[in-house]
């Protein structure tokens, strides 16, 4: 089966030769039996390395139906079919497994199938995305991208709301799923070769034990009810009530394995809370709520005993948070410096920074909030020994910044007070205002 190359003007090498090839690629192993597993992942488990991803349904389900795992070694690129029967054990072993190295490409969903099924974390895993944000090239990159930037190879992507229910799978299906992970491999070799050149492997290593933390895969019930929207506007008691409708919602949608936010939207959740809604009656009222008669009673009876609750069992409401002027020019500036920072040093500024994280730097500087109240993940690991600290003391006016002419315009840089006051360059601030 070969990759056919787009319509379209393509990228030519130094000598006119065309960089976007095509490469005839493994045909797939559609793996239909028990012991084709085992045999595919003892050759993985030998090799120390394989490519993964799947292809799951959760539109009308509370979990994710895994409809196909696709699994690349050396060897061979195979798509196992869950939907045959199999047993998938050995390969979400494999997956948690340290003495392999699992292979992904923006995996984390599929590594949460994993835990799923396992109730352990990944391990060992090496994100191709996150590897190709470190080493210059753009954060998020699609795989058709990065493919076609590091091997100069142009994928088919046109599956992407196809049904992975359906069987027989179509030629088309067979082939877009076997591109998925057809080429993890070599793009993993690239890729570990380019970070241990800049020196960067420590960094990629650091992002990768974050997606193996086991809380990625378990989140705190607190967290998920302040994420509603509209939870920001609730007070003490409103979000014990919230808080329990959450937790009804969960366990309901699981039991009749429905998508939670089907069950009971968001917005209707937030409505039943901010008024307190604890009989059948009032809730009938709400426009858009389709619950069941036995599903209304649960719903009046957790607003009911929520509301029942001492104060001392209230959620804590996060303060709100008001951005002033000051800050938002600050945030403005430190995003100008960590953005001409990446371009001058080929990291995404995707990797390094959000505004979240801006926004907590400013804050931290300014002196108003301490460590423990902020996320300051700029002022952690390689983020720190990169901008993290520049930030810091440009923010507290121990650096300065200026202009320099760059190889394609004018580049934003940071010198130490000192420094360029020894250079003769102008001093901090703006100048004084002129005497009356």
């Amino acid at each position: 089966m070969a990759l056919q190359v787009s319509r379209g003007v393509a990228p030519l090498d130094r000598d006119g030769v065309c960089l976007v090839k095509t490469r005839p690629a493994p045909e797939p192993l559609v793996v239909r039996r028990q012991s084709e597993i085992e045999d595919l992942c003892l050759a993985c488990r030998e090799e120390g390395r394989f490519g993964f991803d799947t292809e799951f349904v959760m539109e009308d389900r509370f979990e994710a139906e895994v409809c196909l795992v696709q699994i690349a070694n050396r060897n061979t690129v195979a798509l196992i079919d869950p939907l045959a029967g199999l047993n998938l054990d050995a390969i979400w072993n494999m997956v948690c497994d340290d003495r392999i190295e699992t292979l992904v490409h923006a995996g984390q969903e599929d590594l949460g199938l994993a835990v799923q099924h396992t109730g352990r974390p990944p391990r060992r895993v090496f994100d191709l995305q996150v590897a190709a944000g470190l080493v210059g090239l753009d954060y998020p990159i699609s795989l058709q991208r990065l493919v076609q930037s590091l091997l100069h190879v142009r994928l088919h992507k046109s599956k992407t709301l196809t049904n992975w229910r359906r069987r027989p799978l179509t030629e088309a299906q067979v082939r877009y799923a076997a591109e998925d992970v057809t080429h993890l491999l070599e793009l993993h070799t690239k890729l570990q070769t380019k970070l241990q050149r800049l020196e960067r492997a420590h960094w990629a290593e650091e992002e990768f034990q974050r997606i193996e933390d086991p809380a990625c895969y378990r989140p705190v019930p607190e967290d998920r009810l302040q994420r509603l929207k509209g939870a920001g506007s609730l007070n003490g008691q409103q979000l014990a009530i919230a808080g329990r409708l959450l937790a009804w919602r969960d366990r309901t949608a699981q039991r009749i394995n429905q998508p939670a936010r089907i069950l009971l939207k968001d917005h209707l959740l937030i409505e039943i809370a901010k008024h307190a809604i604890g009989e059948v009656a009032e809730l009938r009222e709400l426009r858009g709520l389709n619950l069941s008669e036995r599903n209304a009673r649960a719903v009046c009876q957790e607003v009911q005993e929520a509301m029942a609750l001492p104060n001392s069992e209230w959620p804590t409401p996060k303060p709100r948070e008001v951005e002033t002027p000051r800050e938002a020019a600050l945030m403005a500036l430190a995003t100008a410096v960590t953005r001409s920072y990446c371009l001058d040093h080929d990291i995404a500024y995707g990797m390094v920074a959000t505004q979240k994280a801006i926004k907590s730097l400013v804050r931290f500087s300014a002196g108003g909030q301490t460590e423990e109240q902020l996320d300051l993940r700029l002022l952690r690991g390689w983020r720190r020994e990169t901008v993290g600290t520049m930030l810091h003391e440009v923010l507290t006016g121990r650096m300065l910044i200026h202009v320099e002419p760059a190889t394609n315009g004018k580049a934003l840089h940071v010198v130490p007070v000192e420094e360029k006051n020894r250079t003769g360059l102008p001093g901090a601030g703006f100048p004084a205002d002129p005497a009356p």
